[in-house]
């Protein structure tokens, strides 16, 4: 099996953990691969991965079988950039908090080595989002696993986006922003702005605005099929489009044409994971908040 490995930088109270990681690592494949930034901090912090080959582009993992993400969720959507349109299995070892991508605790490690080197994991197929605007360049990859969104850029005045669907109209928002989530989002900046929690395997988008004028505009869940088309307007002229993470500026009446990617993005899990014990466990669910 041929590992790539995605990472952050992780508090010290980690590093017999990563440690351990790395060894596990290199018993399955003798010749393993680093992201470049963050074989460097690793080269610093540990001398285990010094005579690591690393990679800094995407192609470079091209033939891989899977890539391990050691940071937060964070860190997994960066991965998604990096596995792209390949399919090839994403893990993620969480070095934080517990994480809905990143579901595989410090804890876990010899087991989840273990059950990688026996296969015994399952696949998760992910939608992911595929973004589409005139003259603009998302640096190869215009696509987002969690959610596309429309801000505003500062403390100004409220952004209105008209959304179509299929050359339907649908709504004109008057917000801070609006959100187009994926089921996978659906846990991330969606929910924070009031969205429903979609189990990941749903075909369908949510359409929710942040903080809208008009309260009675309420997030929308639609099928994820289709093409969405937002265009944003406002006093200023200039908005900032983010996927996931990835920020871009758009100017006022550009076309943002959203689409399902043609393929999708894998998530690799243990046998004993699933959604619902990673959400009861986030959101405290079935406990007593006076026993917290």
């Amino acid at each position: 099996m041929k590992i790539a490995v995605h990472g952050k930088a992780f508090s010290p109270d980690y590093d017999d953990a990563v440690k351990q990681i790395l060894k596990r690592i290199k018993s399955i494949d003798d010749a393993p691969i680093l992201e470049f930034h963050f074989k460097r901090f690793l080269d610093e912090r540990m001398s285990l991965t010094r005579d690591w080959e690393s990679f800094s582009e995407a192609h470079q993992v091209e033939s891989v079988d899977l890539l391990i993400a050691i940071g937060g969720d964070g860190t997994v959507l960066e991965a998604a950039t990096l596995v792209r349109n390949t399919e090839i299995p994403v893990l993620g070892v969480n070095t934080g908090r517990l994480g809905f991508l990143s579901n595989v605790g410090i804890d876990e490690i010899d087991l989840a080595m273990d059950a990688v080197a026996a296969g015994k994991v399952w696949y998760e197929k992910r939608l992911l989002l595929q973004v589409e605007v005139d003259g603009m360049d998302f640096g190869g990859f215009p696509c987002a696993l969690n959610e596309v969104a429309i801000m505003k850029r500062d403390t100004s005045s409220m952004v209105a986006v008209e959304v179509e669907r299929d050359d339907v109209f649908v709504n004109n928002y008057w917000a801070d922003g609006l959100i187009v989530s994926t089921p996978t989002g659906s846990t991330a900046y969606s929910l924070s702005a009031g969205g429903p929690i979609v189990m990941p395997g749903a075909e369908i988008l949510c359409i929710n605005p942040v903080a809208p004028h008009n309260l009675n505009n309420r997030p929308l869940v639609i099928p994820a099929d289709g093409q969405l088309q937002l265009t944003a307007e406002g006093r200023e002229n200039q908005f900032l489009l983010s996927l996931d993470s990835r920020m871009f500026i758009l100017d006022g009446g550009r076309k943002v044409r959203v689409t399902p990617a043609p393929f999708r993005f894998v998530l690799m899990n243990l046998e004993h994971q699933e959604f619902f014990s990673t959400v009861r466990a986030k959101m405290h669910w079935g406990i007593d908040p006076r026993d917290r």
